[in-house]
């Protein structure tokens, strides 16, 4: 994966192989600064899922539950990096400033522990398919205007409520926790920081075309049409 950049700084710092002649320093992600492209709850939802997070925290974890404002599902990472890259965020902007796509319905209905650090999330019980496809279109989109992503094989959407908590009870859940989301946003998340600096909103519109559906939910006839079992009827002899 390759790119240009006016910035060559940037393209020094960010944790990728193979974008240029220099030789890029490796880093663990765990320790840097990160662009994402993510999907936030609203206001009030997040300040509801902040206080059921802080009430589940109490006598369970010395972590504190992760400020309302920072609550987010991540679409897409950019890359690691050690300053902001302002040559490269303008052309994510211009890039991103292009898509056209639908309002992403998003419901969590349960908890779990995540990833090695055992960070407490909130996941869904069912698929939530318009965010696979939202993600995929960004990735199409970059890569279509010659830009980094951090693609997975799979995205498992999920919302991290307390990081690195240990390993606790799963919180209980009564009503979903559900919005529907009419924007992504741009962020430059600060290391250590505890900090989203925001790049840029891009609004999601009804008026897009529907989503594409993933290969397991595509319509198949409920009768196959196959070759007549019929005998074939011998011709009478003349």
């Amino acid at each position: 994966m390759g790119f240009e950049l006016a910035d060559e700084g940037a393209l020094k710092q960010l944790f990728l192989e193979g974008l240029g002649p220099h030789r890029i320093r490796r880093s663990s992600p765990r320790f840097s600064s990160k662009i994402l492209i993510v999907l936030k709850p609203p206001a009030a939802l997040a300040e509801r899922i902040f206080a059921d997070a802080s009430h589940h925290a109490q006598g369970r974890t010395k972590r504190a539950a992760y400020p309302p404002e920072l609550l987010h599902i991540t679409l897409l990472c950019i890359g690691c990096f050690e300053t902001m890259p302002h040559a490269l965020t303008g052309r994510l902007k211009a890039a991103l400033g292009e898509i056209k796509a639908r309002p992403v319905p998003v419901t969590f209905d349960g908890t779990s522990l995540f990833g090695n650090r055992n960070s407490l999330v909130l996941r869904s019980s069912h698929a939530m398919p318009e965010i696979n496809a939202l993600s995929k279109i960004l990735q199409r989109t970059l890569r279509r205007a010659n830009l980094p992503c951090v693609t997975a094989s799979s995205l498992t959407p999920h919302l991290t409520m307390i990081y690195g908590c240990g390993k606790i009870e799963p919180m209980p859940t009564g009503k979903p926790y559900s919005w529907l989301a009419g924007s992504f946003e741009l962020i430059f998340s600060h290391n250590g920081e505890t900090r989203h600096e925001s790049l840029g909103r891009f609004a999601l519109s009804a008026k897009a075309d529907r989503y594409e559906q993933p290969e397991s939910q595509l319509y198949l006839p409920g009768k196959v049409i196959g070759p007549s079992k019929r005998p074939r009827q011998r011709a009478t002899a003349q």
